[in-house]
Order: structure tokens, then sequence, then C-alpha cells
């Protein structure tokens, strides 16, 4: 499983971290080449920011794992 984690590390200290956001990715094809990942996002809303809270899940379906990690975030990251 694949999961980033966004945290908020005000006046960059990093003892007051605030995790405000998550994403799990899980491969259900039994790590093909080809794989299809289960998703799992959320993020915490913020009014004052005028942030909407984000719960969804959702399959990504395809992707060539020899194009790594960073592509598989990138697909996840394109559909929210």
């Amino acid at each position: 499983m694949l999961v980033v984690k966004v945290e908020v590390w005000p006046g960059g200290v990093q003892a007051l971290a605030q995790e405000i956001g998550r994403m799990e990715i899980e491969n259900v094809s039994n790590l093909a080449q080809i794989s299809d990942y289960s998703v799992s996002v959320t993020q915490l809303g913020s009014e004052r920011l005028g942030v909407c809270p984000i719960d969804v899940a959702f399959i990504i379906e395809g992707h060539a794992r020899e194009n790594g990690a960073w592509a598989l975030v990138k697909r996840v990251v394109d559909r929210l």
C-alpha cells in the first residue's frame, strides 16, 4: 500500500504538525506489471480558507508499475 500524508507545520515547527489530508493507494492486481489500484483520499475542509473537505474512493485502472509511484499519485490527483 502506498500512503501519501499531507501535513501543515505551522511556522515550520514539526512538533506542531497537523495532518490535513491522506491518500491511500492499494494494488488490487496481485502486483501485475499493468495494475489496477483501489484509492481512498481524504482532506480536512477549512471554511476560513475556503477549502472543501474531500472523502472519496475510486479505482485507477491500467497503471504501468514501471512508471513509478509519482505517476500513480498524479493520476489520482487528476481524478480529484
